[in-house]
């Protein structure tokens, strides 16, 4: 089957789809087991599914999926997270924490992590279910499309989702399809809809527009483009803070009406907590970005934040925030 250059079968990928979803469609489409597919192409001794390939596909894969589907190399590149670059952050990195980017901590062919989402109703409109690289962004909380929660794990059993191990010690006829839980055969597309919860129309807007933004054009993005992102980032870094002991964070939660919200005892990136908790934080952080010269004065005013917190670590920081977070750096020179 695979003698020639391309593949019997070679489905393109679909719109926004994820790399690693792709590759599952074209083992599928050709009649062949995932790992079996990965061991003809790389041998034994470099697996996919050992890594995050949807963050950092290595030259190897992409050059054996460009060559067998007839797909330009350029374009296998643009199903990873690498199309974000520029958007939610400034230089990609194979190691360490990227901003926005959903972990999977890949440990063997195990996710220890949390790190890929889904929409319910999405999957089940799909005609062939698929799984979109928007949903491995931290900031997607919920589907602006449908306005339902995201799920980051089996609504069932709990698991990670993992589309690589649908096969694993089954044959082929009998495995699970990536809408299905690869650990308790759940599907996906009967977990319930539930609608996307926000404490004003407002912020349903901007979310909803910022959300819209990741699929455009970086010089189409508005409003929403690398500096907003990343301000938007720091102040999520900072309601996490050790040194600020949860105050920003109690503050934000009584101005917009949220339920309290558990202080962790260990920093951890916004990228690192689970669907829910991601979206409380991101609802706050979008609250003082609504009208952020007012609301952080107000919050400065009321020892909800410090100086020093709001530049901590921010070395990209936009030249409008440099300016605006100088105005917070002297308590004895007051606010004009």
């Amino acid at each position: 089957m695979l003698s020639g250059c391309l593949w019997p079968a070679h489905p393109k990928p679909l719109p926004g789809e994820l790399l690693s979803s792709w590759f599952i469609r074209i083992a599928r489409a050709n009649g062949i087991k995932l790992h079996t597919l990965s061991r003809i192409l790389f041998g034994t001794d470099k697996s996919p599914w050992n890594r995050d390939i949807d963050r950092s596909a290595p030259a190897w894969l992409v050059e054996a999926i460009s060559r067998h589907s007839g797909v330009p190399f350029q374009k296998v590149i643009e199903a990873t997270l690498v199309a974000y670059q520029g958007h939610l952050y400034r230089h990609t990195q194979s190691v360490g924490q990227l901003r926005w980017v959903l972990p999977i901590c890949a440990y063997g062919t195990h996710h220890t992590a949390h790190g890929l989402q889904f929409c319910p109703a999405c999957l089940s409109a799909d005609t062939e279910p698929y799984f979109r690289k928007c949903w491995r962004i931290a900031l997607l909380t919920y589907c602006p499309i449908h306005q339902v929660d995201l799920y980051d794990a089996c609504p069932n059993c709990r698991a990670s989702v993992m589309l690589h191990r649908g096969d694993f010690g089954k044959e082929l006829w009998d495995a699970n399809p990536m809408s299905v839980c690869h650990a308790c055969g759940a599907d996906f597309r009967d977990a319930e809809n539930r609608p996307a919860w926000f404490p004003s129309e407002e912020l349903r807007q901007i979310f909803d527009e910022m959300l819209r933004s990741l699929g455009r054009p970086i010089a189409e993005v508005g409003q929403f483009d690398l500096g907003f992102l990343s301000v938007l980032h720091q102040f999520c870094m900072m309601m996490g803070a050790r040194q600020n002991q949860g105050k920003l964070q109690r503050y934000l939660v009584e101005q917009i009406g949220l339920s309290p919200l558990v202080r962790p005892t260990r920093r951890i990136y916004i990228e690192e907590r689970r669907r829910d908790e991601r979206h409380q934080w991101l609802l706050c952080a979008l609250w003082l970005m609504v009208d952020l010269e007012h609301r952080l004065r107000n919050a400065w005013l009321a020892k909800a934040v410090q100086y020093n917190l709001m530049i901590k670590d921010f070395y990209d920081a936009p030249g409008w925030y440099r300016t605006l977070a100088r105005r917070f750096s002297d308590w004895r020179r007051g606010l004009d």
